[in-house]
């Protein structure tokens, strides 16, 4: 599994409008098994951001599915409004303003720090 995160610039005073469409997200489309393992949504501070964790196999590949998906080009087409940036199904993954994670710490008894 591999999780990114996709951070995009949000119109200020879009909150409401975004959180609305996000009322409509097609969960169902998640469901049906296209390589999504986690979806996690952000937005605040004129910031957007999708944590998105895909199956194992070709990242590139699981996430130009999800964002293929037509229900789900529907909502980024709906989100363009207020977010800027959103990546898309004709994009490559070079031009998406994505991150991965580098270092993960959780408390534990044995204070385990795993870069990755």
């Amino acid at each position: 599994m591999q999780t990114v995160l996709c951070v995009s610039r949000m119109d200020l005073g879009s909150e409401l409008s975004v959180r609305e469409i996000h009322d409509r997200f097609p969960i169902e489309v998640l469901d049906r098994g296209i390589g999504v393992e986690r979806l996690v949504v952000f937005i605040g501070s004129g910031q957007y951001a999708l944590e998105l964790t895909v199956s194992d196999g070709d990242f590139q590949e699981q996430f130009h599915r999800f964002l293929s998906t037509p229900e789900v080009r529907d909502l980024f087409s709906a989100l363009g409004e207020h977010v800027k940036d959103l990546p898309g199904p004709d994009m490559g993954t070079a031009d998406m303003p994505l991150a991965t994670a580098m270092l993960i710490w959780n408390q534990t008894g044995d204070r385990d720090v795993t870069a990755v």
